[in-house]
């Protein structure tokens, strides 16, 4: 329950009484009104708070948001780099192996890559374009 500060109310009622004569003709008009505007004022603080949590909620789970999206995208570029750092050690490992093959045929490597291109049907490996 709100508390009100009586004195303040009493305060404004005088004043409205004394300065809207017209509009007040009473003084229980004018405290009558005082009433109504302590209430509305209260009312206002109150709603005031609740839209104010509400956006520090909103604020807290933006930011939250924020931060899974940092969190996500490092892991993707680690991601992105393992397999970056994968498909460099198998290709190095496949041009090991065929210069393990060209070594126990007895050739350099060149000329084992030229070999396999000729087989494959590609000629001699220079290739002119279309």
């Amino acid at each position: 329950m709100a508390r009100y500060d009586l004195s303040k109310i009493m305060k404004k009622a005088w004043a409205l009484f004394t300065n809207a004569h017209a509009k007040y003709p009473t003084f229980a008009d004018a405290l009558r009104k005082s009433w109504s505007m302590a209430k509305f004022e209260v009312r206002i603080a109150e709603e005031r708070q609740a839209i104010e949590a509400e956006e520090k909620a909103k604020a807290a789970a933006e930011q939250e948001r924020r931060e899974q999206a940092a969190i996500e995208s490092v892991l993707l570029r680690a991601q992105i780099e393992a397999d970056r750092i994968i498909r460099d050690a198998e290709a190095k490992a496949e041009r090991m192996k065929a210069e393990i093959a060209a070594r126990k045929e007895g050739i350099s490597y060149n000329e084992y890559q030229d070999r396999i291109s000729r087989a494959m049907g590609y000629g001699c490996g220079l290739y002119c374009g279309d």
